[in-house]
C-alpha cells in the first residue's frame, strides 16, 4: 500500500509540475519540449497531459501543442482563451464557409475595440469583407453589437461614453439611448444584424459564442452580404450560425458533460 501510495504522490506531483511549466511559459508547448524541460520521461509525459486535458486542467491545439486549459487559463488569462478560440473555430468556420458560400468572421473584445480574431472566406474572387485582425465599430457591427450587450450597465456607459460614435452610412446609429435599446433587443432575440450601419450597401448577422458559464466570449457573423433589400436573407442564417457557435464551444471547452 505504502508503494502505491508514494507512486500517486510521484503522478500527482509530475502533474503539477507540467501545469505550473504551461504556466510560467505562457505559450504552447510540445509533448518533447515539456518532458525535456521537466526531466520527465516523454512517454509519462504523455499519459500525463492527456489526462489533464480530459479533466480540463491543459488544451491541446491542433498542432499537438498544449497550453493551459480552461480551468486554469481561460478565465484567467484571454491570450490563451483566444489561442484556443481562434485555432477550433477555424476548422468549423471553414466547413461552414464552404457548405453555405459564405465568409465568417469571429470577433473578439478589448475594451471598446472589437477585431476579427478568426476568419473563412469562399471561393469567390471578392468576399467583400475587412481582413483578418481588422477593428470594427462596436456599435455599428454585428458582432460588435453582440459583444456588448450582455456587458454591466456601468461598463457600458463608460465605453459609450469614451468613444464617440460616429455617423458611417445614414443607417448608423449614434444616439446612446437608442443603441442601449437595440442591445436589449439583441439579449432577447439572440443575434445581431448590421443592416446598412458600417458600410453603404452592406450587411452582416451574428449571433454569440459562449463560455461553459454562458457568458460571452466571441461574436460569430456571416459577412459580406451586398445589396440586401430583405433583412429575412439575413434571418435565415440564423439557426445555422447558432449551430456553428455551439460547435466551437463544445470543441474549446472538450471536459463539458464529463
Amino acid at each position: 500500500m505504502a508503494d502505491n501510495n508514494n507512486e500517486t504522490i510521484k503522478v500527482v506531483d509530475r502533474a503539477l509540475t507540467i501545469v505550473d511549466k504551461l504556466r510560467s511559459e505562457k505559450k504552447a508547448l510540445g509533448v518533447n519540449e515539456i518532458a525535456k524541460q521537466c526531466g520527465f520521461p516523454p512517454s509519462s509525459t504523455f499519459r500525463i497531459l492527456k489526462t489533464l486535458e480530459m479533466q480540463g486542467w491543459v488544451f491541446q491545439l491542433s498542432d499537438d501543442t498544449y497550453i493551459t486549459g480552461e480551468k486554469l487559463s481561460f478565465v484567467l488569462e484571454k491570450d490563451n482563451l483566444y489561442l484556443a478560440l481562434k485555432d477550433v473555430a477555424a476548422f468549423v468556420m471553414e466547413r461552414y464557409s464552404k457548405k453555405h458560400n459564405k465568409a465568417m468572421n469571429l470577433l473578439v473584445r478589448q475594451g471598446a475595440k472589437c477585431y476579427i480574431l478568426q476568419q473563412s472566406r469562399t471561393d469567390r474572387l471578392f468576399d467583400y469583407i475587412p481582413p483578418l485582425y481588422s477593428e470594427l465599430p462596436f456599435y455599428a457591427s454585428s458582432g460588435g453589437k453582440v459583444l456588448h450587450s450582455e456587458l454591466p450597465d456601468c461598463l457600458l456607459d463608460e465605453i459609450i461614453e469614451s468613444n464617440p460614435m460616429l455617423q458611417l452610412t445614414e443607417h448608423t446609429i449614434t444616439d446612446p439611448e437608442e443603441f442601449r435599446q437595440e442591445l436589449g433587443t439583441i439579449v432577447e432575440q439572440g443575434y445581431a444584424i448590421d443592416y446598412k450601419e458600417s458600410a453603404e450597401n452592406g450587411s452582416c448577422i451574428a449571433v454569440p459564442v459562449r463560455d461553459n458559464n454562458g457568458n460571452i466570449i466571441a461574436a460569430l457573423s456571416f459577412s459580406g452580404f451586398i445589396g440586401v433589400t430583405d433583412i429575412d436573407t439575413l434571418l435565415q442564417f440564423v439557426p445555422i450560425l447558432k449551430e456553428a457557435s455551439q460547435e466551437i464551444s463544445q470543441n474549446l471547452y472538450r471536459c463539458w458533460g464529463r
